[in-house]
């Protein structure tokens, strides 16, 4: 069965205060940026690493899979409206360049579209020529926000490039525009996704990310990927063998 996915929404308190072991600062005192993971204190257990999926000036979003026994996520189920959660930011120094770029590849393990997503559409705002996002998961009933990236392919048409790399799951058959005619009650189940993409059977490998990542410039190109460390470290490995050195073409690098 397809695990449930939430967002949560938390307030960022407005003043500074003092708990019995925590101090609580202001908003005006955080500072997380894209690519920052924000750490939530789960009680009687160690704190858990989330990306950030939203930010707005007082608050913040989490998206979330629920997990069975989930220890973290099941925490965070059971939250009501009014709780509070003790959290901190994981803030990085990188070295952020408002200038669009010509060429933005974004890869994604599972649920890291979280963060992978937020930075597709900043990209694309700030006016990138072309985003190809590649999110590589076991089957189609692990992806989520299909309206969230729908709407993102119909905001920047021939712009933004959608690939699913499956791993346990056959691509759809059918023609693309049959698939987004007969497909609309598989898609509720997490089968398919309506709307403009491409699919992949297989896992990450450099003769597959050579296929997916083609910019017209290689030198002006800047890569995200999204994961644990290792699959993160795997990938760039990846990339670097391919023509493309990490970090020194990392879309956000950090400030050594």
């Amino acid at each position: 069965d397809r695990l449930p996915v939430y967002t949560l929404t938390f307030a960022i308190p407005e003043f500074s205060y003092q708990t019995d072991d925590k101090a609580v600062v202001p908003h005006s005192q955080v500072r997380l940026d894209r690519g920052d993971i924000v750490k939530m204190v789960i009680p009687n257990y160690k704190p858990k690493s989330y990306s950030i999926s939203e930010l707005r000036e007082t608050e913040f979003d989490v998206t979330m899979k629920v997990y069975p026994n989930g220890r973290a996520s099941g925490f965070l189920d059971r939250l009501k409206v009014g709780d509070t959660i003790h959290s901190f930011g994981k803030h990085v120094s990188r070295t952020y360049n408002n200038t669009p770029k010509s060429y933005v590849g974004i890869l994604v393990f599972g649920v890291g579209i979280t963060e992978g997503f937020p930075v597709a559409k900043a990209e694309l705002e700030k006016g990138c020529r072309q985003v190809v996002l590649v999110w590589a998961s076991r089957t189609m009933h692990d992806t989520f926000w299909h309206d969230k990236l729908r709407t993102l392919s119909e905001t920047f048409p021939g712009k933004f490039q959608l690939i699913f790399l499956l791993s346990r799951q056959e691509p759809p058959p059918l023609p693309k525009l049959q698939l987004q005619q007969t497909q609309d009650k598989e898609e509720e189940q997490g089968n398919f996704y309506k709307g403009p993409c491409r699919y992949w059977k297989g896992r990450i490998s450099p003769e597959i990310l050579q296929q997916m990542f083609r910019p017209p410039i290689k030198e002006e190109a800047r890569f995200l990927t999204v994961g644990t460390k290792e699959m993160m470290k795997i990938a760039d490995g990846m990339l670097t063998s391919i023509g493309f050195p990490m970090p020194e073409q990392h879309l956000l690098p950090k400030i050594k």
